[in-house]
């Protein structure tokens, strides 16, 4: 498993190489797009730049906006060029081993899924970076919880998740030290956690009452946890299964005409899922074709006898009528 500090230091010593990598091959045939060692160089710098802002943050030194909001502009930027390589890196990037990697990845990722998400409600560039900004600050309130709270291995106490659950007031008090943020940002901070059916906090507010954007990011946090868990979740999920829990359990307490836009966007196998194949054979899902989701290309690593194939193999379910997916899989069932 990569750690942060090692991702960092790639990140400021690598250049991009040219060598095609798992799905850079699926994605250099559309020549608008960025190739794959571009958009994996934003993200990891991205992830770079947030965490020494969000160390600033949580010593709580003055922390120029404009700052978050520049980050926040490539991510909308590289969305509306490639989404599915982003989404890629968003959807299989887990790495938490360090210790404050859960927390910097977790705000990245969210902010990511969240422009997807603005993406397919064809929000305008502006409000795009205004979700997006909001999205990565969305749980700033977290740096002030003891990190023996946060990094415990076992789930918490009734005790210590009523300490959790003050993060979006804690938030709000760290968002004196930050100047020249949008609006949005303060009611993202303070209001992701409420829900549409009242049962939410800190203020157990409904419907209405919650701001657009934080029920966006409400929906795309609960979704990017349940596919890179907390260390004291022992079972990691992966896509599908956040998909189905999105879909059965929380479509009475998130917003359910976004829920169906955002499933919409990120599809039951988003770039990045292991699947199994009706004909036995095994790959990972490379593009997502957005006019058919469930029929996505996907590169092929065990062949029907289950020997990696000699040559790189795709294929593209949607020119494939006799294949599709049976199910997806844990790397930990290969």
């Amino acid at each position: 498993m990569v750690k942060l500090s090692e991702l960092l230091r790639k990140s400021l010593e690598d250049k991009p190489s040219d060598k095609p990598g798992l799905i850079s091959e699926a994605l250099k045939v559309k020549t608008d797009k960025e190739s794959l060692p571009e958009v994996k160089k934003k993200y990891e710098d991205t992830i770079l730049q947030i965490k020494l802002i969000m160390d600033d943050i949580r010593d709580e030194k003055q922390v120029e906006g404009g700052e978050v909001v520049n980050i926040a502009k490539i991510i909308a930027e590289s969305l509306r060029i490639n989404n599915d390589a982003l989404l890629f890196f968003a959807s299989t990037f887990n790495s938490y081993e360090a210790k404050d990697d859960y927390f910097t990845l977790h705000s990245v990722n969210t902010a990511i899924l969240s422009g997807v998400l603005g993406l397919g409600l064809n929000l305008g560039e502006n409000e795009l970076v205004d979700l997006c900004t909001s999205a990565l600050l969305h749980d700033i309130g977290l740096l002030k919880i003891p990190p023996e709270i946060m990094n415990k291995p076992d789930e918490l106490t009734e005790k210590e998740y009523e300490q959790v659950k003050r993060h979006p007031s804690f938030g709000m008090e760290l968002l004196k030290n930050i100047n020249n943020l949008p609006e949005s940002v303060p009611e993202v901070i303070y209001q992701h956690h409420e829900r549409e059916d009242g049962s939410g906090y800190p203020e157990g507010i409904k419907g209405n009452e919650i701001s657009r954007y934080a029920k966006i990011v409400a929906i795309v946090e609960v979704y990017e946890a349940l596919i890179h868990p907390r260390s004291y979740r022992k079972k990691e999920n992966i896509p599908y299964k956040g998909v189905k829990k999105l879909i059965q359990e929380e479509r009475d307490s998130l917003d359910s005409r976004l829920i169906k836009v955002f499933l919409n966007c990120i599809t039951p196998y988003p770039p990045g899922s292991i699947v199994l194949l009706n004909n036995s054979e095994i790959g990972r899902v490379v593009a997502v074709n957005k006019t058919i989701p469930l029929r996505p290309v996907v590169q092929i690593f065990y062949d029907t006898k289950g020997k990696p194939p000699e040559e790189t193999k795709m294929i593209d379910l949607s020119e494939s009528p006799v294949l599709y997916i049976e199910k997806a899989l844990e790397e930990s069932e290969l």
